[in-house]
């Protein structure tokens, strides 16, 4: 387990997981997002707590589901050791039915519905209340969850698209909804980038010095290695996608 800090906040990160800082706190993935103090957040796939930690002082409330076990248990740790008082968590898998067991493949943030794997019980966005943020990061269970009743709250949300049909199918369900819907581009990155490196170069510099992501994916971009890590700069089979409501 490795301590990253950002601007005060403290975030424990898993071995081989020290991208998720750099994607969330550096790209900034979900910096779209516009917050008022009196938002109630979703952060629908959770993980280990980056997005959760990041936000939480800024809006109302934030409810943080995640339903691996592990996750879950450095996700409630970042919590505490940030001293969030306005953050609830929930250890279950957001599915389009409530109450249910189904099976996850245990792949850290890949993890996904599977036929094998662990057995987690579900829960519906309905079920857990009205949201005016969204974020959400579920491999593909997005296309179960679109079509629920729970966006008609939400103003902004941020999603993790995944398979080509989702690509298609959600951006044009929620244009439906009234959202104005664009992609993460690679200007985002470049500029969330020089923003969030600037806004604190010494929890950057030392976050370097630990992993070296940022300079190990800028040598892998300048010499088409596809080896570095930081998914928003290299997959290919998903998308970032941003949606809000004006109206």
């Amino acid at each position: 387990m490795s301590l990253f800090r950002y601007g005060g906040l403290r975030i424990e990160i898993p071995i081989g997981y020290e991208y998720v800082y750099y994607s969330t706190f550096i790209v900034g993935e979900y910096d779209f997002l516009k917050f008022k103090k009196e938002d109630t957040v979703l952060d629908a796939g959770a993980f280990i707590g980056d997005f959760t930690v990041k936000i939480a002082r800024k809006v109302k409330e934030v409810v943080a589901v995640e339903p691996l076990p592990w996750a879950f248990e450095i996700l409630k740790r970042n919590v505490e050791v940030n001293e969030l008082k306005n953050v609830t968590l929930v250890n279950k898998a957001l599915y389009d039915v409530d109450g249910i067991k189904i099976r996850i493949s245990d792949e850290g943030v890949g993890s996904k519905v599977s036929n094998e794997g662990i057995e987690v019980t579900t829960t519906t966005i309905e079920s857990l209340g009205k949201f005016s943020v969204v974020k959400m990061d579920i491999e593909g269970t997005e296309g179960r969850l679109i079509k629920g009743n729970w966006l008609n709250s939400v103003r902004e949300i941020a999603m993790e698209l995944h398979g080509n049909e989702n690509v298609i199918s959600i951006p044009a369900m929620l244009r439906d909804k009234g959202f104005n819907v664009r992609f993460m581009k690679w200007s985002d990155v470049v500029k969330n980038s020089v923003k969030n490196i600037s806004l604190h170069p010494l929890d950057f510099l030392k976050a370097e010095m630990k992993a070296k992501i940022m300079s190990n994916a800028i040598k892998g971009f300048l010499t088409r290695n596809k080896g570095y890590t930081i998914p928003s700069l290299t997959k290919e089979e998903f998308k970032i996608l941003y949606g809000r409501r004006y109206s």
